[in-house]
């Protein structure tokens, strides 16, 4: 077997769903409520049995031994939002913050990039460059790679979000993902998507104060074929953690 494939096995184990619970979004955030020990947190999850975690390349360094068995998926880009840390404007720039090399040291299983749409043309021409230049290096290294195709322009009703996704997708799939990362999409969204036999998960968003749609989505999606979820601010800002985390099991 490959190194890709194994390092792909270990991250979406073949035999189940995967749950994965992230822990970088005081990348871009900064000190965001529910993190602020993210130490600790790593800790909960490893002993709830939680598959894999994502870590921005510092904390990987500093407390990525906390994770145990846990899979590790790196975060290889960060986002200028604003320039007062910690306030989320409108995306002005895409910045690579590491490289495949350092995803080795770290004993990382597979990289992981942003690919947000609805931008001004220049910010997603520059992450475009981005991802095919990290695309190339992680083939060289043997390393898959988990593309994230979201819409974060003005609101659009949710068949058009729907299939803005589905392009995004597939334009994710040819600039080389191995894994796609995408939004609790409808039915007909996500038959499109599988379609091409890449892995996909879905991912959580921002902490919903009723989570049963977006459970029943991430259930509808994980029947239809999606290999699992990545969910952090649905988890770790619930007032039980755990709770939260046995009711996505439920699911799955």
């Amino acid at each position: 077997m490959s190194d890709l494939n194994q390092r792909l096995h270990r991250v979406l184990p073949p035999d189940r769903k995967a749950l994965i619970i992230p822990v970088d979004h005081g990348l871009s955030m900064g000190n965001v409520q529910g993190l602020e020990q993210p130490g600790v947190i790593l800790q909960k999850l490893r002993q709830a049995g939680v598959d894999g975690t994502l870590m921005s390349p510092g904390l990987a360094k500093h407390i990525g031994q906390e994770r145990g068995d846990m899979s590790l998926t790196l975060t290889m880009d960060t986002q200028l939002w604003s320039n007062r840390p910690g306030v989320l404007e409108v995306i002005k720039a895409e910045i690579p913050i590491t490289t495949v090399r350092r995803a080795v040291t770290l004993n990382a299983d597979v990289v992981k990039i942003l690919f947000p749409w609805g931008l001004d043309e220049a910010v997603i021409a520059q992450n475009i460059r981005i991802i095919a230049d990290i695309a190339e290096e992680a083939d060289r290294h043997g390393f898959p790679l988990m593309l994230e195709p979201l819409w974060m322009g003005p609101a659009l009703l949710p068949d058009d979000h729907d299939q803005v996704i589905v392009h995004g997708a597939r334009i994710s799939l040819e600039l080389g993902a191995d894994i796609l990362k995408v939004p609790a999409v409808g039915p007909r969204a996500l038959e499109q998507i599988l379609a091409w036999d890449v892995p996909t998960v879905f991912l959580g968003g921002a902490k919903q104060d009723d989570p049963e749609a977006l459970y029943k989505r991430i259930s509808e999606g994980l029947k239809s074929g999606a290999r699992g979820v990545v969910i952090g601010r649905n988890v770790w800002q619930r007032p039980d953690m755990l709770e939260a985390i046995a009711a996505i099991r439920a699911l799955m």
